[in-house]
């Protein structure tokens, strides 16, 4: 089994927030405040029960199975679980899998017709379209999202570089309605027998998504080109391609990135030693 420490989308998004997060991150000296946090754990449920009902717009979805062997997490069985479904003219899997070097990812919804993917990132946040403040664009709301899909495509195109990506936001959209009453209802947080979050369906189908459900997709083809071209930043000093080569080497290498502190930004970081909680 793989062994090596993958840059995935998580730790993507964390070394974007501060690449010395990346050193911090699965050490047990120090605590991850966010792991614990009550309202940030109800947001994550949310997250599932959106999830949950976005695939319900893809009743022959396949979903590549989240178990881990007794050695840990299974990283090429996911891949080649994935590649497998990919033979396929057409075909839509949930959570599929992609590795190139030490770059790995898990697609919420890929969606492969011919030599085209639809790579669907779902969110539990909400979109109104051509609205200044609800639309997507990129700004301090959205950024993060952004980047995240930008990094999937980034490890899909290299893995894949025969297919031809197009990048989608899956979303809450104000402007419609659903014609089911308590929808939300139908998706119930539980708990499953290893103490991980599962959603309990009430629902099993949608008989007309257009009608009874509130997600829609957005593409974001344009703005991720602007990712990808580095006209939009987070590192300033990395384009992005660059971005992700150096978060990657100094997660595998367990490396301190040393990257400039700022007191404002860094009193509110998650990661804390035993001591600094008991303060």
């Amino acid at each position: 089994m793989l062994r090596m420490k993958v840059l995935s989308k998580s730790r993507f998004k964390l070394g974007l927030e501060c690449p010395n997060k990346l050193f911090y991150t699965n050490k047990k000296e120090y605590a991850n405040q966010k792991q614990d946090d009550p309202f940030l754990q109800a947001l994550a449920s949310g997250g599932f029960q959106v999830e949950e009902l976005a695939r319900l717009h893809y009743p022959d979805g396949k979903l590549i199975e989240d178990k881990n062997s007794d050695e840990g997490y299974d990283y090429e069985e996911k891949v080649k679980q994935t590649s497998k479904l990919l033979e396929q003219d057409n075909v839509v899997v949930f959570e599929a899998a992609f590795m190139f070097n030490n770059l790995f990812i898990r697609v919420d919804i890929l969606e492969k017709k011919g030599n085209e993917i639809n790579l669907i990132e779902v969110k539990a946040k909400s979109f109104k379209k051509d609205d200044t403040k609800k639309d997507v664009k990129y700004n301090a709301d959205w950024k993060f999202y952004l980047f995240d899909v930008a990094f999937q495509k980034y490890v899909i195109e290299r893995a894949f570089p025969q297919f031809i990506v197009r990048p989608f936001l899956m979303l809450a959209d104000k402007d419609r309605t659903t014609t089911i009453d308590g929808l939300n209802q139908l998706f119930r947080v539980s708990k499953t027998s290893d103490n991980r979050t599962g959603i309990e369906l009430k629902l099993q189908k949608l008989d007309n998504p257009e009608k009874q459900s509130v997600l829609s997709n957005v593409e974001i083809s344009d703005i991720i080109q602007k990712i990808e071209s580095s006209e939009y930043k987070i590192l300033d000093e990395f384009t992005f391609g660059n971005s992700i080569e150096v978060l990657a080497k100094a997660y595998e290498d367990n490396r301190y990135f040393d990257y400039d502190l700022n007191f404002q930004i860094c009193k509110k970081c998650e990661f804390r030693t035993k001591d600094d909680n008991e303060n």
